[in-house]
Parts: C-alpha cells; structure tokens; sequence
C-alpha cells in the first residue's frame, strides 16, 4: 500500500480534553499571580471603623383606601307625550250672494229723425279785382307814402345855410302788413347830405297796411325825395 492510501488517525478524544484542562488552569494561575502583585504594590488603607445606631423599624397601618367613586346612574328619560292631533275644523261655505233680477227698463220712444238738412254752399270768393283797380290802389298808397317820408325830411343845417337844393330817388320794399324790408338810394341827387336825409327819411318811417285792392305780396316802390315844392311825382 501506498503512504497516500494510509487511513489518517484523528487524536483521541480524551488526549483533547485533558490537553484543553491544563491550558485552562495554565490561565487561571497566571491571573491569581497577577493579581496577587497589584494587591502588594497597593496597599488597602486601613477602615476606621465607625459605630452605627440602631435603627428603630416601626411598622404603621395604612388606612384603607376610600371605595372608589361611584357615578349615580342617570335617571330614566322620560317619555315623550306627543300632542293629540287636533280636528281640523270644517271649510266654510262659500256665502253665495243672489243679485236681485234687475227689473226690466221702460223702453223709450225714440222721436223720429229730423230731416237733413242740407248744408248752404259756401259763397264763391269775390272776384279779384282788375289790373286797372290794383294800379289805382298802388297809386294811391305811392302818393301817401311820399307825403309821409317827405313830411319826415331832416334838411341838414350847412345845406340850409348854402341853399342847396336836389332830389334824390329812393327805392325800397314794403310787406302787406307795412313792414319795411330794404331801402337803397336808385338815383342820387348829386349830394351827399341830400342822399343821406332822404334815405334817412324812408327808415325811420312807419308805413300802414295795404288795402284790400292792393296786391298782398311784398311791393316796391320808388319816392322821390328832395328840397324843392314837393310837386314833383316819382
């Protein structure tokens, strides 16, 4: 047989626990020793003794303890009485009220209708009146016109004191109620003073309606104005 093949042979187990004994005691001297060489190097210092008193034990009982409190149980609710539900009290009636049965009117006799009537024709308006009349009428309102203005005439103090005389033609526009629209000097006198008295004079004049025969649309007329015997027409 080969060396490799032999069988191994663990130690006994006795050898083992006699060899782990001795190396335990081994330890346990060397800590006896070593502390046997602490206890020389450091001396115990000596303990005075002291004397002690007795103690006197006195043995006490305790109270008992108080019974533990006790809360009084609440008292029973009570019952809940529930109101006695109340007869609901009848509808009233509806008070039916009766309107008394008006009594028959009397009938009343209607008159009998009037006869129409019929109505008047409105009368034809009156026929204008002719060319001839409407010139009259204009003449005759162009006549007092120039009396009027020419009996406002204002004669300026220097031409008076020079003795001057002209007429100067005005022209101006006239409304059916007699309202003056414009005036203008259409032909002058040669002088300014007799131009600006003239013109003057148809202002600040007020002039009357015209008459029924007269045209009723605005009108112009022209006046002749100057210092001289007023006899002279436009």
């Amino acid at each position: 047989m080969s060396a490799s093949s032999l069988p191994i042979v663990s130690p006994m187990p006795e050898k083992r626990f006699s060899f782990l004994r001795a190396t335990l005691l081994a330890v346990a001297l060397e800590g006896l020793l070593f502390a046997g060489l602490l206890v020389v190097a450091h001396p115990r210092p000596k303990t005075v003794g002291l004397r002690r008193k007795p103690m006197a034990v006195h043995f006490v009982t305790l109270p008992k303890p108080p019974p533990p409190h006790v809360q009084p149980k609440p008292p029973p609710p009570r019952p809940v009485v529930r109101p006695k539900p109340q007869p609901t009290p009848p509808k009233p009636r509806p008070v039916v009220h009766h309107r008394p049965v008006p009594l028959p009117r009397p009938v009343k006799k209607m008159p009998p209708p009037k006869p129409k009537v019929a109505p008047r024709p409105t009368p034809p308006p009156p026929p204008p009146p002719s060319k001839a009349v409407v010139a009259q009428a204009v003449d005759r309102y162009a006549v007092m016109l120039r009396a009027r203005i020419q009996q406002g005439l204002v004669v300026p103090t220097r031409v008076a004191a020079l003795r001057l005389s002209g007429k100067a033609v005005v022209a101006f526009e006239l409304t059916p109620a007699g309202q003056l629209l414009w005036a203008r000097i259409m032909r002058s006198s040669g002088i300014g003073a007799i131009n600006r008295a003239a013109l003057a004079a148809v202002r600040d004049r007020s002039y009357p309606a015209f008459t029924k025969s007269m045209p009723h649309r605005p009108t112009v007329f022209r006046v002749r104005v100057g210092l001289n015997d007023g006899r002279d027409r436009y």
